[in-house]
């Protein structure tokens, strides 16, 4: 009995490894074509399941840094936890590629439209920008309005994940990204890393 019990549960662990050795080749195709057409994984952004919880502690350290009374607006806000990590007084939006709450407002940031900006001063960005292909692009838009810029990034140079594996539609390095802020006027108050990804917060020069 404890034979055929030690056998199911090693039939069982290969059958999981094999599974998901699957799955990752499933989304290495997947961001391979989602590259060539410069389109956003809409599909996978609608699984709950993709919303890790273990993130939590990456949005409480960038919680820490905003400001009080701080207006905010959090880009791919998922489930929304960062609100519980702000400072006193703070106003908090979010928006997302996927609506789950209405008072979530759409923004996928693979397109040319970019949401109105005019009423917040700081933008958080928590493991989102890996999925967006221009960022140069994306900072021009955000250096109109918004003083402060709160961000991580797993940089390509940093991280030594497999980026397609992971599913990320963009392959900066710590030097590319920093090369976009300065051109865009964004100045780095302050710089972490948390698990091979790298925090930056930012303050616009030019507001």
């Amino acid at each position: 009995m404890k034979t055929l019990k030690k056998i199911i549960v090693i039939l069982a662990f290969r059958i999981n490894r094999l599974y998901e050795s699957l799955l990752l080749k499933r989304r290495v195709t997947k961001t391979k074509k989602l590259k060539e057409k410069k389109r956003s994984d809409l599909l996978r952004w609608k699984k709950t399941g993709e919303l890790n919880e273990d993130w939590n502690e990456r949005s409480i350290i960038l919680a820490e840094m905003v400001n009080s009374g701080a207006k905010v607006i959090e880009f791919g806000a998922g489930k929304m936890r960062l609100k519980d990590y702000l400072p006193p007084n703070c106003e908090y939006t979010p928006s997302d590629i996927h609506i789950r709450d209405s008072r979530v407002i759409y923004c996928d940031l693979n397109e040319d439209k970019m949401i109105d900006l005019e009423n917040y001063d700081t933008a958080i960005f928590s493991g989102v920008l890996e999925y967006v292909y221009d960022l140069d692009n994306l900072f021009e838009k955000l250096a109109k309005s918004l003083k402060y810029i709160n961000l991580t990034y797993a940089c390509a140079d940093i991280s030594g994940a497999n980026r397609l594996k992971q599913g990320w539609l963009s392959d900066y390095t710590n030097s590319d990204l920093r090369d976009i802020f300065e051109r865009k006027g964004f100045k780095v108050m302050e710089y972490l890393e948390w698990r091979k990804q790298s925090i930056f917060r930012l303050e616009n020069q030019n507001i």
